[in-house]
């Protein structure tokens, strides 16, 4: 799968832009396993259920946009992979559960202490910072996250013909 990336054939934005996505969603499956681990919450596992059929998808779309470059169907798979991108691996995973869950409750918590921390992320939904690996693991989706939808745009930004 990874020689396919490294192939001269696929030119740099794609290789960008799938790397990323892929980053992002391996990320994520090993963040909650790592989680439903440690917090006996099998409950958190459900993503990774999500993030394998998306990762197919992303990568289906991106070799059709690239296989297809410059024709109408490249242009539609690209688009295709660019909308799924930012809104799962980026929107969802990278924003809501890196940015919110993650990077805010971080912040509310060593910053204003626990009451401010569970005002915005009560229990037992919510674990306060208590595993460090868990904390930076999830706090790195938001960074990739807006690497990937960087990424991503300018995939669009491509000239067309």
């Amino acid at each position: 799968m990874f020689g396919l990336l490294a192939s001269p054939a696929y030119p740099p934005h794609f290789k960008g832009t799938v790397s990323m996505a892929l980053l992002l969603l391996v990320l994520t499956s090993v963040h909650h396993a790592y989680g439903a681990y440690i917090y006996n919450t099998p409950w958190r596992l459900h993503i990774v259920h999500l993030a394998v059929p998306v990762a197919i998808l992303v990568v289906g779309a991106l070799f059709v946009g690239a296989s297809k470059d410059r024709t109408f169907l490249g242009r539609v798979a690209y688009w295709l992979a660019a909308i799924v991108i930012l809104a799962f691996p980026v929107a969802i995973i990278g924003f809501w559960e890196g940015g919110w869950n993650h990077v805010l409750k971080n912040v509310l918590y060593f910053g204003f202490g626990e009451p401010a921390a569970r005002l915005m992320f009560p229990a037992p939904l919510y674990r306060l910072p208590d595993d460090l690996i868990f904390e930076l693991t999830g706090i790195a989706q938001f960074p990739l996250a807006i690497i990937a939808a960087f990424k991503t745009i300018s995939l669009l930004r491509r000239p067309t013909r």
